[in-house]
């Protein structure tokens, strides 16, 4: 006689607006029936019935978007293979280019293999693991280069470019639109940005000080002001809560921004794979390169020590990471990019008139 299981307790199971969801309804699974993907899909949201709701969310939404519009091809054991897996449901996602979302439903599939396994004596998936081999996955950095910048011939048209390209996608979000404007003034990394508080912005030293930096651990980094700079950042305090312990940019919970907040947005535009936010620091280091800026201090300015301990004993100035010759050559480049701003902004305004 078979051996039959039967689930009384809440179990996930697909309803009819296509997301999975919990219910009480009893579901029988066959332990002498090999399943298929759909059950096996089922069996292992109920299996992580334990997990946070958002965790379910994500991986309800993966399912239902990804790997349930196959199910008809995937109804016996012997049709979960690791190639028809790779061609059927991760290819397709490939194509569209959609690498991270394609690198996250093979993180679960293999999730859900290793749980049948488990859950099923009569089902073994062997190197599963290797399923990103099959579709020729590459690396997360052979796709997206952190570094992308729009840096060939005129830089200044490119920068104009990424504003205008970057406005006429968001014209009504103005707080991404700062951040992009700040991210090329200061030309630090996001994380840095994003962790300014008012109480960080000192206008009668015209010194912004960062508390942190990703090779600053101790003592921070002091950033000179110049008043373009002034200006931007008295807007962008103007519409934050205000209070000295709140960071500048924050969402609607006032909370701080995620450091991929600009990254996204970017990734929203035409400028996908042409231009990243990490990149707007290689945009500023190549134009200070191509005229013929001194090299050290341009490594200051994006927080970069590559002097050794014997040069910083000798060279005292080091110890504020240069801070004068920062001052001069961050309120030329800010000066410049604020003139190629407001070019771009008042040719579009007179074409639309």
């Amino acid at each position: 006689m078979e051996k039959q299981i039967v689930i009384t307790e809440s179990v996930a199971v697909m309803g009819n607006d296509g997301e999975y969801g919990m219910t009480a309804e009893p579901c029988n699974y066959l332990n002498s029936e090999p399943p298929s993907l759909k059950s096996l899909c089922e069996e292992f949201l109920y299996s992580r019935s334990n997990n946070s709701s958002a965790t379910l969310r994500t991986y309800s939404r993966l399912i239902s978007n990804h790997i349930a519009p196959h199910y008809e091809l995937f109804k016996k054991a012997e049709d979960i293979t690791m190639h028809r897996l790779g061609y059927i449901i991760i290819m397709p996602i490939l194509k569209r280019g959609l690498q991270s979302t394609a690198s996250a439903v093979i993180s679960l599939l293999i999730m859900i293999m290793n749980y049948a396994g488990v859950a099923h004596e009569d089902i073994c998936f062997r190197n599963i693991k290797n399923l990103p081999k099959v579709v020729n996955m590459k690396k997360k950095d052979e796709y997206e280069i952190p570094q992308r910048a729009m840096i060939n011939k005129n830089i200044g048209k490119n920068i104009k470019y990424i504003f205008r390209v970057f406005r006429e996608r968001h014209p009504k979000n103005k707080q991404v639109n700062q951040l992009l404007l700040l991210s090329f003034y200061l030309c630090l990394r996001q994380s840095e940005i994003l962790s300014i508080r008012v109480k960080d912005v000192n206008f009668r030293r015209h010194n912004l000080h960062i508390v942190k930096t990703k090779t600053i651990k101790k003592g921070g980094f002091d950033v000179p002001m110049c008043p373009v700079l002034e200006d931007l950042l008295t807007e962008i305090i103007a519409t934050c809560p205000g209070k000295p312990d709140d960071y500048i940019f924050t969402n609607r919970n006032n909370r701080r921004l995620h450091s991929s907040t600009l990254e996204c947005y970017l990734y929203k535009t035409e400028l996908r794979g042409l231009q990243t936010a990490h990149g707007i620091r290689a945009i500023f280091s190549t134009w200070a390169s191509r005229n013929n800026k001194d090299n050290l201090t341009s490594e200051c300015v994006l927080t970069h020590k590559t002097w050794n301990r014997v040069q910083e004993l000798y060279n005292r100035d080091l110890n504020g990471y240069l801070y004068n010759k920062r001052k001069k050559l961050m309120t030329e480049w800010i000066e410049y990019v604020h003139y190629l701003v407001s070019d771009s902004q008042n040719s579009r305004k007179t074409v639309v008139k």
